[in-house]
């Protein structure tokens, strides 16, 4: 079944009075209800007001990779679970929505180890403050670190002011040259040349740059090119928070908004396809691209034609099968992956004695981290629930934990992070959490063909949330100028 935007308002026309001076409305579809879709929506909102339809497009949760995990009626986060306190878009969106922002505990008493047995660094001392700690291991590059990321940091920060006053790029390798040339230029090398390049010795890479790129991206230094790892160190040193109740209420909240606003749709269903339609005849008032979608519980087939589509979801080679691309412009998905990551959630007692620390030390250890690549896990860290005034666990019970680890682990993993047999698994949660980054980065296009826009081209520079609503704004601004339509400047966010 075909429809045919154009032809519905002809018909609609024919026995209904039409305001001759309205403008046609642009119709616009949106594959994937994550961050970046949602976000995608508002902005297009936000610039083409009533001049725009949209339908937003759906097969699973809305939220995309933000999830909670309900772990005996407390919830955790499961996915993307920490924000930057640099991240304007998200921190406006927040404040905007009513949502509250909690902070995350700016230091967890920790130890590092290589192999899973020796202790290489530790925060467990009750007398010496950590940062000395920390100098005292990695001496001046420990110094150096925050005010050359507090300088990376500001470049970033551009974006913000170029946004506002309707600055728009065309390419990833564009976002990335217009805020820093450095930053385009990281993306050729690995991270451990790169860090290496700059001045930082061996013990600083193999230790905390290694900890920050296998936690935040599952990949070594040595495997993920250096823009993702300059974003993981920015990570592991600032200030951190995530939202009260799941930072997956923000796209949520965005569309119970949207949905209360003229011409804006959700449809759950997976879409099968999407094509370019090539018009003959020139009175042919059809859309530019086909969209082919089958409903929940349906195995009917539907097709639609939008003037736009705007992919917001990941494009690559293990999601070929379940989704076509139909395009005369040249655009490769197999030549892109995700990385493949498992979160576990256990209660349980963290083996101490293999590290030899004192009982008092052990009471106080909430996370481990592992430096060798080549290890089945990445790190081990309890965790707090999602909302402020809950408790983290009940009084009697075990402490939750979470493990990220790149494969399903076995019991013999656990037993070697665990106190023998004084461990649950409750879930484990396998996700295709970020791109497989390589050295030189290999970026697909943010603008397929002229009627076909990838949301998560942006991604392939650096994986989190802030970079997909970034995306979603430069997209919504490009189709604004496509249209004809002057961008706003300067301009401040609706209230909500």
């Amino acid at each position: 079944m075909i429809v045919r935007v154009g032809y519905i308002l002809l018909i609609i026309c024919i026995f209904v009075q039409c305001d001759q001076d309205e403008p046609a409305k642009t119709h616009i579809a949106i594959v994937g209800a994550g961050l970046g879709g949602i976000s995608t929506a508002y902005w297009l909102k936000y610039y083409l007001n009533d001049s725009v339809a949209i339908t937003i497009y759906e097969s699973d949760q809305v939220g995309g990779r933000l999830k909670n995990v309900d772990i005996d009626g407390n919830e955790y986060e499961a996915g993307g679970s920490i924000i930057h306190e640099k991240n304007l878009y998200m921190k406006r969106f927040t404040d905007e929505l009513g949502l509250k922002r909690l902070n995350v505990p700016s230091s967890m008493p920790y130890i590092m180890t290589n192999d899973g047995s020796q202790t290489l660094f530790s925060t467990l001392s009750r007398y010496i403050p950590n940062v000395f700690l920390i100098l005292w291991r990695y001496g001046v590059d420990a110094l150096r670190l925050n005010f050359w990321l507090d300088k990376k940091l500001s470049n970033f920060a551009r974006i913000y002011d170029y946004q506002d006053n309707g600055r728009t790029f065309n390419t990833v390798e564009e976002f990335l040259q217009m805020l820093d040339q450095d930053f385009y230029t990281a993306t050729r090398f690995s991270f451990r040349k790169y860090l290496f390049e700059k001045g930082f010795h061996k013990k600083f890479i193999n230790e905390i740059a290694q900890i920050a790129t296998l936690v935040n991206y599952d990949q070594s230094v040595d495997t993920i090119n250096a823009f993702p790892g300059l974003v993981s160190l920015m990570a592991s040193a600032s200030t951190l928070w995530h939202v009260e109740g799941g930072n997956y209420l923000v796209p949520k909240k965005i569309l119970e908004y949207l949905l209360k606003q003229s011409d804006v749709q959700f449809v759950k269903g997976y879409v099968k396809s999407v094509t370019e339609v090539h018009r003959i005849d020139i009175d042919d008032q059809g859309g530019n691209v086909r969209l082919s979608y089958k409903p929940l519980n349906s195995d009917l087939v539907h097709a639609v034609d939008y003037d736009y589509v705007i992919i917001a979801f990941p494009l690559h080679r293990d999601n070929m099968n379940d989704f076509v691309l139909q395009t005369t412009d040249s655009f490769n998905q197999y030549d892109y992956r995700m990385q493949s990551t498992y979160a576990d959630f256990l209660y349980g007692k963290l083996n101490c004695q293999q590290y030899n620390l004192t009982k008092s030390e052990c009471e106080r250890l909430k996370a481990i981290f592992y430096t060798n690549p080549s290890l089945p896990y990445r790190s081990v860290a309890q965790q707090q629930t999602v909302n402020e005034n809950e408790k983290q666990y009940k009084k009697n019970d075990k402490p939750v934990y979470k493990i990220f680890s790149p494969n399903k682990l076995s019991l013999s993993d656990y037993k070697q992070i665990f106190d023998n047999d004084n461990f649950q698994l409750i879930q484990d949660i396998p996700w295709l959490a970020y791109p497989k980054y390589e050295h030189p980065q290999k970026m697909p296009p943010i603008q397929i063909n002229k009627n076909i826009f990838y949301l998560n081209a942006m991604e392939w520079s650096s994986s989190c949330m802030e970079i997909e609503v970034i995306s979603a704004r430069n997209i919504a601004m490009l189709l604004t100028k496509k249209i004809g339509i002057e961008l706003k400047r300067n301009d401040k966010h609706i209230e909500f």
